[in-house]
């Protein structure tokens, strides 16, 4: 009877030692290794003030660059919402962000589902605005 105990315990231990790997039948969305297929969506807004709806939206791949920013996704100066903030930095995926975190499309990627860029604005310097 105590043999019989002993196995009872030990084998869920047993079983819950054993390595086993599991490999998916098909592609999953999202899969970073579908070759071909993109598999990110990437929305750009205006700003992250006028999130609402994307200025544009496109499909890519995960883990590879962009290389440069869509046409229609393109901002300029003025394209501001705001006469304060009227001179265009970039995207980021940051609400606000100056320096490091704008968008680089010749180098940055992303490894998730859907890529948010938001346009980043600044105040332009008052020789700039009288211009």
């Amino acid at each position: 009877m105590k043999k019989i105990k002993l196995v009872l315990i030990a084998l869920p231990l047993l079983v819950a030692c054993s390595k086993s790997v599991y490999t998916p039948s098909h592609s999953y969305p999202g899969d970073p290794l579908k070759e071909g297929v993109p598999n990110m969506t990437v929305n750009f807004y205006l700003d992250y003030s006028h999130s609402d709806e994307p200025i544009y939206t496109m499909r890519w791949y995960m883990l590879k660059p962009l290389g440069e920013i869509p046409e229609k996704a393109k901002l300029t100066d003025a394209n501001a919402a705001d006469p304060l903030y009227n001179k265009f930095l970039g995207y980021s995926e940051y609400s606000s962000s100056i320096g490091d975190n704008i968008w680089d499309f010749e180098n940055d990627y992303k490894q998730s589902n859907v890529l948010n860029l938001y346009g980043i604005w600044v105040s332009a310097s008052e020789t700039e605005v009288n211009e």
